[in-house]
């Protein structure tokens, strides 16, 4: 065997309806050019042709081969083998469907709830009435373009969906694909149902932990979670907010006000500031309970060159 070529062992979640769920291991030889989807053709059509799973483009540009790669959700077409036997110092390669989304068979998920989310958010332009008659043309600036393009390169691959820990606790959260194709049509100063989007979005954006794993995730690098931030600064157009976006608002009114007063984010004043006195003693009390307490008591003291912190929150 050349230098170049190398014998992995490949372990496949299979799953079917009538047996459940069960893990099959294939061996084969790759090289350093062989792709996770050139595996598992291989596999297919030399060794298991009842394995199941989806691919197209093969180059990134599809988002349907998205699968969870020893543990983490990736686009198999945009993952070589090699690069993950050295990455995890083994020759053994897992492979999974992706969290959160129901499996149909093997690696091949159910989009349906993935697509609901997505349709929600209207992601297309609804342009002016003028437009559409052909009196009127609309120009975009190239300074709005810059601010759109990032966010215009989803290709609804899911895999943040797939890595989101709130999309599977909170369904009212429509999730980081969802924000991120929301924000690119409610920063386009050519659309033209702002309220309608903003409605559907703000309430969702303050559901958002920022664990970051849909930036960490993400194959074309689009920071769905700049997005969800971009989201929450357009609160204040909103003309009835959810009781999730008041706090939301009061929340981040908290933070800076703590920054202004000490130089850092004193966690007990923004809890109180936020919820109130009554939720932040009932938290007390399971703090207590838990043994957790002692940090919530932990004595702050303000920065040095206060007036500097100032000017930077000024500016």
């Amino acid at each position: 065997m050349s230098e170049e070529e190398k014998e992995i062992v490949v372990k496949i979640k299979r799953f079917s309806k009538e047996k459940g769920s069960w893990w099959q291991e294939y061996k084969l030889k790759v090289d350093r050019f062989t792709q996770m989807t050139e595996v598992l053709r291989r596999i297919k059509t030399e060794q298991d042709p009842t394995l199941a799973y989806r691919a197209s483009c093969h180059m990134a540009v599809c988002g349907s081969c998205g699968m969870k790669i020893n543990g983490e959700p990736r686009l198999a077409c945009k993952t070589l083998a090699l690069d993950m036997v050295r990455k995890y110092g083994k020759n053994e390669i897992t492979i999974e469907p992706m969290d959160f989304f129901p499996v149909t068979k093997d690696l091949v998920v159910d989009w349906t709830d993935f697509y609901n989310r997505m349709f929600k958010v209207k992601p297309r332009l609804y342009p002016s009435k003028e437009v559409l008659e052909g009196k009127a043309e609309h120009r975009l600036k190239p300074e709005d373009q810059r601010e759109l393009w990032k966010f215009e390169q989803c290709i609804w691959c899911g895999l943040c969906v797939s890595a989101c820990p709130s999309v599977k606790n909170d369904p009212e959260f429509l999730g980081p694909a969802a924000h991120a194709k929301g924000y690119r049509f409610l920063a386009d100063p050519r659309d033209t149902i702002f309220d309608e989007r903003l409605k559907i979005l703000i309430d969702s954006a303050w559901r958002c932990t920022y664990c970051y794993q849909c930036f960490n995730v993400c194959p074309r690098d689009i920071e769905p979670v700049t997005t969800i931030k971009k989201t929450r600064a357009y609160t204040k157009f909103l003309r009835e907010k959810t009781p999730v976006a008041l706090t939301g608002e009061k929340h981040a009114e908290a933070i800076v006000k703590s920054i202004e007063e000490s130089g850092k984010i004193e966690e007990a004043k923004v809890y109180i500031s936020t919820y109130g006195l009554l939720t932040a003693i009932t938290d007390m009390i399971y703090a207590m309970q838990n043994g957790k307490l002692r940090y919530a008591l932990v004595t702050q003291k303000k920065v040095k060159d206060m007036e500097q912190i100032r000017k930077i929150m000024g500016e």
